[in-house]
């Protein structure tokens, strides 16, 4: 004969109070399992399938908000077991989120508990929304209910904190984005958690703004989305294979008429578009109010006696060839500032008033000869030059140049999204149109002044 709903809540009981979770376990599964709606039979078994982990941490997060959700008056009676709940629930949305949850279960259950506890948690979980102010009254509170809380470790945290609180403009922390947030709107996502630094930026752009891009393939579909968007905007792009800032810098000393070696300017001068010269691409950049220079690679292909870098013809059929009779490496962050430095002091050179944009290409490297996977070869390629555009754009003493973050839109969010590569044509190494228009009107919008 099978046990009755309350039975089976007295033998949990029992267990529960053995200390015998291993046996408690089962009899809540059961309980649960029959359909029970009993607060303290769905609050036990959120309590028993917690083992730690994310997964069983996130499911009993749901039970006890699930509880809560349903009887809205365990918010504001504060009775004990409706503290449990509450506490509960506080405790796991703190760990695995949402956070604006954790803060205002926390908010309630300090006012209701007045426990120095209660207040010294939600002086922890304020600071995850820049909540300063409060974060300090609450451990204040906290220290004043309960003296333990008074150690050196807390003053000299209160002691900085306040200090902080009376500086004339308070820097925020930055924190990870929930995953609604990556779900959500793109534009948002970009402003609010990815390029917010640059929202007190000036705003330059109006509609007779004009753009030239230079670098990956990434540069010709921004360019592209720009020029869908109503604006001029000239990609000057020799094929793939100028990805790297030895090519750019190459290309930028042939424009010059500087000396180059003569095989590399020979493969320039292969790889121009039809409708590309010397003279077009300086008028271009003459005439040009936004630069953005879009970051590829970091491999390349150098001269295994000289070391100098080569620009081969590669082709699928000649890659390993190649790879023998060059020396094919990530070049260094440093080797790469330079290059690009050099290529920015020539862009300066005929249009002082240029203003540049740096970004990193989130396209791929596909192939390395290297490393035997390309996808630890593209992840030390893209941090190179993430890295190299942080030195550029921070600490190279440029004016009017910026780092817009598109490396980090597709690469960041597309690994809590899944349409932001293939999306198109399934291949895993293009990036999505609609994403990349998304981005640049992210641009748009918080740069134009129209």
């Amino acid at each position: 004969m099978s046990e009755t709903e309350a039975q089976l809540k007295q033998r949990g009981h029992e267990h529960l109070l053995a200390g015998d979770f291993a046996s408690a376990r089962p009899v809540y599964e059961m309980l649960m399992a029959m359909g029970s709606r009993d607060i303290e039979a769905r609050f036990c078994h959120a309590q028993l399938i917690d083992d730690g982990t994310h997964a069983r941490r996130a499911e009993a997060r749901d039970m006890l908000l699930e509880i809560l959700d349903e009887n809205p008056g365990m918010l504001e009676q504060g009775s004990g077991p409706d503290l449990l709940v509450v506490r509960a629930a506080a405790q796991r949305c703190a760990t695995v989120g949402p956070f604006d949850r954790a803060i205002a279960l926390y908010r309630v259950l300090a006012r209701l508990s007045g426990d120095a506890s209660d207040y010294f948690q939600l002086s922890e979980i304020l600071t995850q929304g820049n909540f300063l102010g409060e974060s300090i009254r609450s451990l204040e509170k906290a220290i004043e209910l309960d003296p333990a809380y008074h150690t050196p470790a807390n003053r000299e945290t209160l002691e900085i904190a306040r200090s902080r609180v009376t500086r004339a403009k308070e820097k925020t922390v930055g924190r990870y984005p929930d995953t609604p947030a990556f779900h959500g709107d793109l534009q948002a996502l970009i402003r609010g958690h990815i390029a917010v630094n640059l929202t007190s930026e000036p705003k330059f752009l109006n509609k007779s703004s004009r753009f030239f891009t230079m670098g990956s393939c990434f540069a010709r579909n921004l360019s592209m989305s720009l020029f869908r968007s109503g604006y001029v905007s000239h990609h000057m792009e020799i094929s793939e294979y100028i990805n790297t800032t030895f090519a750019n810098r190459m290309f930028v000393d042939w424009l010059s008429g500087a000396d180059i070696p003569d095989d590399i300017r020979d493969r320039l001068l292969e790889l121009l578009p039809l409708s590309w010269h010397r003279d077009k691409t300086l008028g271009v950049i003459g005439s040009s109010d936004v630069f953005i220079l879009t970051l590829g690679v970091a491999a390349a292909f150098f001269d295994r006696v000289t070391g100098e870098f080569v620009l081969p013809r590669p082709s699928a059929l000649n890659s390993r060839a190649l790879a023998e009779k060059y020396r094919f490496r990530t070049a260094t962050v440093q080797e790469n500032v330079d290059n690009v430095l050099h290529l920015i002091a020539f862009v300066r050179s005929i249009n002082p008033r240029i203003r540049i944009v740096v970004t990193v290409s989130p396209v791929p490297l596909l192939a390395s000869f290297e490393f035997e996977s390309a996808v630890q070869a593209d992840c030390l390629s893209k941090c190179t030059m993430r890295l190299v555009a942080h030195e550029v754009v921070n600490n190279s003493g440029i004016a009017d140049i910026l780092y817009w973050p598109s490396f980090e839109v597709f690469r960041w969010a597309a690994s809590n999204a899944s349409d932001y590569y293939a999306a198109d044509d399934g291949a895993a190494w293009h990036v999505s149109e609609d994403k990349v228009a998304g981005t640049v009107r992210a641009f748009v919008e918080m740069f134009s002044g129209d």
